[in-house]
């Protein structure tokens, strides 16, 4: 009888312990952290203050690239295509967008290029750190903060970003005109830009990822 009861404690135990991975699990996903990123935080880890501001401002975690979001504006008026660049392949975009951002160290700025350019504005938290990979080669590295507060990145150069300081987060915003499009978004892939920034290598791995991000 003593082991037949043993036996039930242990399976109450099991089942208890996959009830709490799966709670777990759940509140992972739902602040928008990856599992598979090395060093991510966890639900209980996120610094304070940035799930403060997440929850003031509804962001919602951003696609692939990685780090929150809200859309401050995205103008109802438009540009036919048919009069934007070539690069812009004749779609029809929003006169511009703007959007606040989140950033941490786990739910950082994937390396991506744009076909517009961006113009990054520091509000407040760590200084973000911008790595620059330049269509003819080069590399840029820049810090945002209050005292540098705003930067271009122009269009068709690779980007990615982190924070980096002891709070753990950075608060930002960036505005494009013409406006941001789905369709205008370029994911950096690790291996293809090792090979093509060597110097770049070690950042290049630290701001890419092998999955991309659990929206």
């Amino acid at each position: 009888m003593k082991t037949l009861g043993t036996r039930r404690s242990l399976r109450r135990f099991s089942a208890s312990l996959r009830k709490l991975r799966a709670l777990a699990a759940t509140l992972t996903i739902f602040l928008g952290h990856s599992p598979c990123t090395a060093g991510a935080e966890t639900a209980f880890s996120m610094p304070p203050e940035a799930q403060r501001l997440i929850t003031h401002y509804h962001m919602q975690p951003i696609p692939v690239e990685g780090g929150w979001f809200s859309q401050l504006q995205r103008t109802p008026e438009t540009i036919p295509g048919a009069v934007l660049p070539a690069r812009y392949a004749g779609v029809t975009h929003p006169i511009s967008t703007a959007i606040l951002l989140l950033e941490t160290r786990s739910g950082f700025s994937a390396l991506h290029r744009l076909k517009t350019a961006e113009i990054w504005h520091f509000y407040k938290g760590d200084a973000i750190h911008l790595l620059l990979l330049y269509p003819d080669g080069s590399i840029k590295r820049v810090i945002l903060n209050s005292e540098n507060p705003a930067f271009v990145v122009p269009e068709g150069v690779w980007q990615g970003s982190a924070p980096e300081g002891p709070l753990g987060w950075a608060f930002a915003g960036t505005t494009m005109a013409p406006g941001f499009i789905p369709d205008d978004f370029e994911a950096g892939e690790r291996t293809q830009l090792s090979r093509l920034y060597p110097a770049a290598a070690k950042d290049i791995l630290a701001l890419t990822r092998e999955k991309a991000p659990t929206p």
